[in-house]
């Protein structure tokens, strides 16, 4: 599955799978996350790496409708933004609408789609290999369910529910949790049916001045897109470091890159991954012993050094003086 979803939906899942009994950092070591544990906030992951852990955990806790369950016991807010913009629109109509067109948020790849035919409006999801992604697209269906009776504070019925997944031999729990009875199995995706006067139901959380304030963050976020890549790493390296977000490999995930392919888009800007970390390192350091009063073995950890001495001989190399003398330097 092409595309990338950002960790919050990684973190969902694992949290699904915590609360299971199994073991999530075991299943991430299994995949081709290439991550040593659970991926940073604000980064992004290649979706077939998180295809391939949906179905190892469904496995691992042992629940055939693992996406499904968990996608109705979802807790509106972790994909922040995204929820928040459904939340606080004027009525179901304007938050699913709102959901459609900013998707990529949380992924991208496949399609989204809402229309309307007389007094029926329909939501689409297509996924690249729908049979792989059975667990997420149940998932997506029940997160979306979930998102809608928790801003109108009541049940939220379909007409009827489009499963690209083939029938299973019974599907009555399906029925029960999601709502109808109509659901058709075997779809090219999924979709949702409701009816029109359904969706003009007004939401809890409406909050105009707050909704507009979401798509003006979704709008500097859409402009920063096309920044040169030199800047995306420096702002991830300004967000904070520490051991596990130093490496290139947690940047390169963060922007949903491989490691090789940052270091070749770096260098095309005449930069390198090992020049901005020792860049960023360099002016947090001073600004962490002239501005605070950290003991130096803090402010090493707080830069990513595997020790003190490897930031000694570091800030030496760019000041000429060790941390503790260029302290005493400014008492």
């Amino acid at each position: 599955m092409p595309g990338s979803l950002t960790a919050s939906v990684v973190n969902v899942l694992l949290t699904a799978v915590a609360r299971a009994g199994a073991d999530p950092r075991r299943l991430v070591g299994e995949t081709r996350l290439d991550v040593a544990g659970v991926p940073v906030p604000g980064s992004r992951v290649p979706a077939e790496a998180v295809t391939e852990l949906w179905n190892r955990a469904a496995r691992a806790v042992g629940d055939p409708d693992f996406g499904m369950n968990l996608g109705l016991s979802y807790e509106p807010g972790r994909f922040a933004l995204l929820d928040f913009l459904f939340l606080s629109s004027g009525t179901l109509s304007e938050a699913f609408g709102s959901v459609v067109r900013h998707i990529d948020l949380v992924t991208t790849g496949g399609s989204y789609e809402m229309s309307t035919s007389g007094d029926l409006v329909t939501l689409t999801r297509r996924m690249p290999a729908m049979d792989e992604n059975r667990h997420p697209a149940s998932a997506a269906l029940g997160w979306q369910l979930t998102l809608a009776r928790a801003a109108v504070g009541a049940p939220v019925r379909p007409v009827s529910i489009g499963m690209a997944m083939p029938a299973p031999p019974r599907h009555r729990d399906l029925a029960a949790a999601y709502g109808t009875k109509l659901i058709e199995f075997g779809q090219d995706a999924n979709t949702l049916t409701f009816r029109r006067r359904d969706l003009d139901r007004p939401l809890l959380g409406a909050d105009p001045a707050l909704a507009a304030l979401l798509r003006r963050t979704v709008s500097r976020l859409r402009h920063g897109e096309g920044r040169p890549w030199r800047d995306r790493v420096r702002s991830f390296l300004a967000a904070g470091l520490d051991h596990d977000r130093a490496t290139l490999r947690a940047a390169a995930h963060s922007l949903a890159l491989s490691p090789r392919r940052l270091q070749q888009l770096l260098h095309e800007e005449g930069t390198s991954w090992r020049q901005e970390l020792e860049a960023e390192r360099a002016r947090l350091a001073v600004e962490l012993l002239s501005g605070t009063g950290m003991p130096v073995a803090a402010i090493s950890a707080r830069l990513g050094y595997a020790d003190v001495r490897a930031f000694r001989r570091a800030f030496r190399r760019v000041h000429g003086r060790t941390p503790q003398e260029y302290r005493s330097s400014i008492a």
